[in-house]
């Protein structure tokens, strides 16, 4: 009677045919319909979406969180600072010598990052090296050398997760999901009174970071601060966060939906953006923190021991 071109306007809709209800999201709030009937028995039946379709619904209506960030992120109370432990010391460290091969490779890639908006152009007292490191799939990481700077910075004391405590919150749970942060350092800001520390000279220029680099020794200890601020009405209630490392769980397919709408509407309340293709949305098993989590228990992930269970086996002990 309401139409499937109105009902999909509404995006994820979750049905109860026993209690008559009809739940969906709207505007970032939960609208839920109640009959004031009961259902009669020749009174015809409608048909939910799938599991898988509806989770695709969910997803759509919140696309937005996947795409690349736009410009740089809002400044936030967790804006990163290097406290030096003696400020009237700048830190210069002389560039290295790159093969010509990689001198292209750095040109680029700082010019991406100019076009991006996360650096610019430095005339800071502070000077550290650039060098490259091969990925895994052959493509180059761009990496600056902050040991010096780290070297004169004040370490803070801020409490990260431990693994084993974190993965105690589990039990019971059947459905979960994992997010990965796209570029997670790169969403958060350097405080403006910091931005020069972070300057890097390769052979073409001298540039500084807007955002939190890596290889800052604080930084974990910044990051996580930050997703335990912004996921911290949910935190160890049905979602865990290790850095940039998101799980959701939940023990049934109904809750599961709607821990997702939850946790989506915050990320995107927070300008916080996920890279979509290292996600895992409704899975009854999933890899997470080095570990196969599934409503089984938790296991070892194979790849990890897989140097160990592969050792041939000794055939000339004595």
């Amino acid at each position: 009677m309401l139409g499937v071109n109105w009902l999909s306007s509404l995006g994820p809709i979750i049905w109860d045919f026993n209690n008559l209800t009809m739940k969906f999201w709207r505007h970032g709030r939960q609208i839920i319909w109640t009959s004031l009937g009961k259902p009669r028995p020749d009174q015809p039946r409608l048909h939910t979406l799938s599991p898988t379709a509806t989770m695709e619904a969910l997803l759509t209506s919140f696309s937005h969180l996947f795409r690349d960030p736009q410009g740089l992120p809002p400044q936030r109370r967790y804006d990163h600072r290097i406290h030096l432990k003696d400020p009237s010391k700048s830190t210069t460290v002389r560039p290295y010598r790159y093969p010509h091969l990689q001198k292209a490779e750095l040109e680029k890639q700082c010019q991406d990052m100019l076009a991006q908006g996360i650096i610019r152009y430095s005339t800071s007292p502070f000077s550290s090296p650039v060098l490259l490191v091969k990925k895994q799939d052959g493509s180059w990481r761009f990496c600056v050398d902050y040991r010096a700077l780290n070297d004169n910075t004040l370490k803070d004391k801020f409490p990260i997760p431990v693994i084993d405590e974190l993965l105690d919150e589990l039990e019971g749970a059947k459905f979960f999901t994992k997010l990965d942060l796209r570029s997670g350092y790169h969403q958060v800001r350097m405080h403006p009174d910091d931005i020069e520390k972070t300057a890097f000279r390769a052979h073409h220029g001298h540039f500084e970071f807007l955002v939190m680099p890596f290889g800052l020794c604080n930084a974990p200890s910044t990051f996580q601060a930050l997703m335990n601020d912004i996921l911290g009405p949910y935190l160890q209630k049905f979602v865990l966060v290790f850095f940039d490392d998101i799980l959701i769980y939940s023990k049934t397919w109904n809750q599961h939906l709607d821990h997702i709408q939850k946790i989506f509407s915050i990320l995107q309340k927070s300008a916080v953006y996920l890279k979509k293709s290292k996600c895992s949305f409704g899975q009854t098993m999933v890899g997470y923190l080095g570990h196969i989590i599934s409503d089984q228990g938790v296991a070892v992930d194979p790849e990890k021991i897989q140097a160990i269970s592969s050792w041939p086996q000794p055939t000339t002990v004595k």
